[in-house]
C-alpha cells in the first residue's frame, strides 16, 4: 500500500538516510520501494545531502529572491505593435524583466518573430486558403518537372537567396 508523505516528511527522511551515511541513489531507491514509484528523484536526493554535508539542515523551501514577474499583456503587446521591429532582449530592459520571461509572454499572447517583425502567429482563412492553392500548384508542378529538391529550407525564417 502506497503513503502519500507531504515534502517535509521526505525531506526528513532524506536527512536521517544522510546522517545513517547512506548514498543518494540507495536512499532514492529505498524510499521509492517502501512509498511508491516516484516518492524520490536521485538528483533531489542528491541535492538535499550536497546542501546537509554543508550543514544546512533546515527542511524548508528555501526563499526565492524575487516574485515571479508578473507581465501586463496589453503593454507587452502595446510595445510589440509600437516597434514591431525591437528584439526581446531590447523588451526586456523596457520592462525591467528577465530575457526569458519575455520570450515566455510574447508566445502566449500568440505572438511570433517573422521577417524580422512581431507578427500574430494566426493565419486568416484568406491566408490558409492561398497557402494551400499555391501547395497544391507547386505539387502539380513538381509531378512534370521536378524542382523541389532545389528548394533551401530553413525554420520560420525566410531567406531571399539569389544565385547571381
Amino acid at each position: 500500500m502506497e503513503m502519500m508523505l507531504d515534502k517535509k516528511q521526505i525531506r526528513a527522511i532524506f536527512l536521517f538516510k544522510f546522517k545513517m551515511g547512506h548514498k543518494a541513489a540507495e536512499t532514492t531507491h529505498n524510499i521509492s520501494n517502501t512509498f511508491g514509484p516516484g516518492t524520490a528523484n536521485e538528483r533531489t536526493v542528491q541535492w538535499w545531502f550536497k546542501k546537509f554535508h554543508k550543514g544546512e539542515e533546515s527542511l524548508e523551501d528555501e526563499e526565492h529572491s524575487g516574485q515571479p514577474s508578473e507581465v501586463d499583456s496589453d503593454q507587452l503587446r502595446a510595445i510589440i505593435e509600437a516597434d514591431p521591429l525591437i528584439t526581446t532582449p531590447e523588451v526586456a530592459e523596457e520592462l525591467n524583466i528577465d530575457h526569458s520571461t519575455v520570450v515566455r509572454h510574447l508566445k502566449q499572447i500568440g505572438k511570433v518573430k517573422k521577417l524580422g517583425k512581431w507578427v500574430p502567429c494566426e493565419l486568416s482563412e484568406k491566408q490558409k486558403n492561398c497557402r494551400f492553392e499555391v501547395s497544391s500548384s507547386l505539387i502539380l508542378r513538381n509531378n512534370s518537372e521536378p524542382f523541389l529538391d532545389q528548394i533551401v529550407m530553413c525554420h520560420e525564417k525566410w531567406i531571399l537567396y539569389d544565385s547571381q
